[in-house]
């Protein structure tokens, strides 16, 4: 057994239920698992684990990291807030990547008013053609996860799922994400 299988055994893939509060406060309750996905340039996912719908996904950065780079050469990984970790940040330093991760401010007004100050000055900047810091061009392609969970949602079925069990329910993502690297691939190609 390999450092990312040992990871994945201490992520329970049973059936329960979550809630989830998106960035305007908004909660989302669900009952089943989720999808968890490392997906490169051309929104191509390259590796996909499936777990409980209450396990948090920073629990699956590691696994992640590990088995996406066995894969392919990457220079970054992106992510958002949920991923602000010291641990996360030294594995992924560890695997010579450079992590580009949204800072979570958690309960500090102080801190959550200097990020939304920066990022309006970066915004304005921006606009102006004054403003084109590597670092952030590269944090903006992590919206390729989101595009490839909306392929997955919207196109290959996998908004509602209907089958019973953990085994059932990842084939069914599997071959969705199948699909949506060879789609993705083919965009390339032609």
């Amino acid at each position: 057994m390999n450092e990312a299988d040992e990871m994945l055994s201490l992520i329970s893939t049973e059936s329960n239920t979550s809630i989830k509060q998106n960035s305007k406060g908004n909660r989302h309750r669900w009952t089943g698992g989720k999808l968890h996905l490392s997906v490169v340039d051309g929104d191509i996912p390259i590796t996909a684990f499936y777990s409980s719908a209450s396990v948090h996904d920073s629990s699956l950065a590691l696994p992640l990291i590990k088995e996406s780079s066995q894969k392919v050469n990457y220079l970054y990984d992106l992510a958002d807030a949920a991923y602000d970790n010291t641990i996360i940040k030294n594995f992924s330093e560890l695997h010579n990547h450079r992590p580009i991760i949204d800072i979570n401010p958690k309960n500090s007004k102080k801190l959550k008013a200097k990020i939304a100050l920066d990022k309006s000055e970066k915004k304005i900047l921006s606009a102006l053609n004054l403003y084109n810091d590597s670092e952030n061009l590269h944090y903006n392609q992590r919206s390729s996860v989101e595009r490839v969970n909306a392929y997955l949602k919207d196109s290959y079925g996998c908004s509602k799922i209907y089958y019973q069990g953990a085994q059932k329910v990842a084939s069914v993502f599997a071959f969705a994400v199948l699909s949506v690297c060879i789609t993705q691939s083919l965009k390339l190609v032609t």
